[in-house]
């Protein structure tokens, strides 16, 4: 008898594996303390809150300053979306590494919560709106509602980046702009219809969700002077009725030819949830070299 069950202890694990939605939920655990609480010796913190012109959404911002001096031009700045989840993965040795090199301010746009995701703010904030649908006004299932990234990204621009750089020399040649998952739409949209970043980072962006339009609508541009970096990794199973998703290495081969600055980085073996780690520290040795 204790072998039968043991043996049903393994098939069941093995069905979570295997199954599509075994890792499409994110860890929701509430964050402990992090690097910004527990203080570093190469950079220090300030923290501020914002919330949404409705009020619906309420906003915390972390400011990661080197305690380096800045080099004659200013500080590179990167903005990095789901601020609390990619904040909890930023630790002392990893600010150090940075530090030896050309270190730039960190910017985690997060949400105010003890939770790693805001889910129902992010899901509004990071989505473009569907083609024909109003901003704002686009149901994404499970209750949340999407279709905000144009609100959000006026947000961003008119109150988080001028409060984030305040008094701070800044060099904004080299100010980027890193998302993943949904997050990595709201950075592809943010590339299309924004002047405010000269470097653009999207990890597994979601187009398989109704959003390839976004890839479209890249393939209609014949200038844009920022860089696009697309972070991919091993293509995971669609879910149920979604669209299949885009190989999009011929996509950035063609618009390369076209003159555009985007590239494509593969990360063989990795899932989309793996991919938020290993885009992010990617980034940060990035914009720091």
């Amino acid at each position: 008898m204790v072998g039968f069950y043991r043996k049903a202890v393994v098939i069941l694990l093995l069905m979570l594996v295997n199954s599509p939605s075994a890792f499409s939920r994110p860890d929701m655990t509430p964050l402990g303390p992090s690097i910004a609480d527990q203080g570093s010796s190469f950079y220090h913190f300030k923290t501020y809150k914002v919330e949404s012109a409705d009020t619906q959404r309420h906003y915390k911002i972390w400011v990661a300053i080197p305690n380096k001096p800045a080099p004659a031009q200013g500080y590179p700045i990167l903005y990095l979306l789901d601020g609390n989840s990619s904040l909890s993965r930023l630790n002392e040795s990893q600010l150090q590494g940075i530090s030896e090199e050309n270190p730039a301010v960190l910017v985690f746009v997060g949400y105010d919560t003890p939770l790693p995701f805001d889910l129902k703010a992010r899901s509004f904030d990071y989505t473009p709106a569907a083609r024909g649908a109003p901003e704002g006004n686009s149901m994404l299932g499970r209750g949340r509602v999407g279709g905000g990234s144009a609100i959000f990204r006026a947000l961003l621009e008119q109150k988080i980046i001028p409060q984030s750089e305040a008094s701070l020399p800044i060099d904004h040649a080299k100010r980027s702009l890193w998302g993943h998952s949904f997050g990595g739409l709201f950075v592809m949209d943010t590339y299309l219809h924004s002047s405010r970043f000269s470097h653009y980072f999207a990890a597994s962006p979601s187009l398989g969700r109704g959003y390839q339009f976004l890839v479209d609508d890249i393939q209609a541009q014949t200038v844009n002077p920022a860089t696009l970096t697309l972070m991919v990794g091993s293509p995971q199973p669609a879910r149920a009725g979604a669209q299949p998703a885009i190989d999009l290495s011929p996509r950035v081969a063609q618009w390369q030819k076209q003159g555009l600055g985007i590239s494509i980085v593969h990360y063989p073996g990795l899932s989309h949830g793996a991919m938020f780690g290993a885009s992010l520290q990617d980034t940060l040795k990035k914009v720091s070299q």
